[in-house]
């Protein structure tokens, strides 16, 4: 989430996952501050390039489009950000920091772990992207997995790294939310499963339910 885009005093919602341009829209209509576009092809919301530039004349320009990689190759990563096709770019992966700085100069970036131990805490630590995801760890999968993660070492990671904002995921939905944000205070939080129907598409209330949840604890 880049912070210029998330009123002060509020946190950003980012619904992940996005498949169809009708779903893109009924996150915009329904408040939420941007969406996530998952490019590895291994992933059951994967959406490809090619589908993706038929929307983005229907979709506001001030809109935040995030692209998700899984240890992508970076020309493909560098081509979406120089193309205007996203404006950020999420690695979800195992990236290195090496892989991260060839980045982090010239475009906005954030960084998942997938989180399970203390030793993942100190993994995010170590990172040199400014703003983390921190997500249920669920292996290979990579996300995605509608499971939460113990808030705990998420605190820890604030504790260590009191400058650093993070996005908050992994198994969010309207009814826990609102502790998540009162107990840790992110910059954003991201959901994906949570506000899905069981077709895995986005479903209108659910949305709806998530944002004003979000909005209602900011206030």
């Amino acid at each position: 989430m880049n912070p210029d885009l998330v009123s002060q005093n509020s946190v950003g919602v980012k619904i992940c996952g996005i498949q169809t341009l009708d779903d893109a829209l009924l996150c915009i209509e329904k408040g939420a501050d941007a969406i996530g576009l998952n490019f590895w092809r291994q992933s059951k919301r994967y959406v490809s390039r090619t589908a993706v530039e038929g929307w983005i004349e229907k979709l506001p320009s001030s809109f935040e489009r995030v692209g998700v990689f899984v240890n992508e190759d970076p020309k493909i990563v560098r081509s979406m950000l120089d193309d205007g096709l996203i404006h950020v770019a999420q690695f979800h992966g195992s990236e290195s920091n090496e892989y991260c700085n060839e980045f982090k100069d010239e475009f906005k970036i954030i960084k998942a772990f997938g989180v399970k131990s203390l030793d993942s805490v100190e993994q995010a630590s170590k990172c040199t992207i400014q703003t983390v995801l921190l997500d249920a760890y669920c292996g290979s999968d990579f996300g995605g997995s509608g499971h939460t993660f113990e808030w705990e070492f998420a605190k820890v990671f604030q504790q260590d790294n009191p400058s650093r904002p993070i996005v908050l995921a992994g198994g969010l939905n309207r009814s826990n939310v609102c502790k998540a944000i009162n107990q840790l205070s992110p910059l954003a939080v991201d959901v994906a499963s949570g506000v899905e129907n069981n077709q895995g598409y986005k479903d209108p209330y659910l949305v709806d339910q998530f944002i004003q949840s979000v909005k209602l604890s900011s206030i």
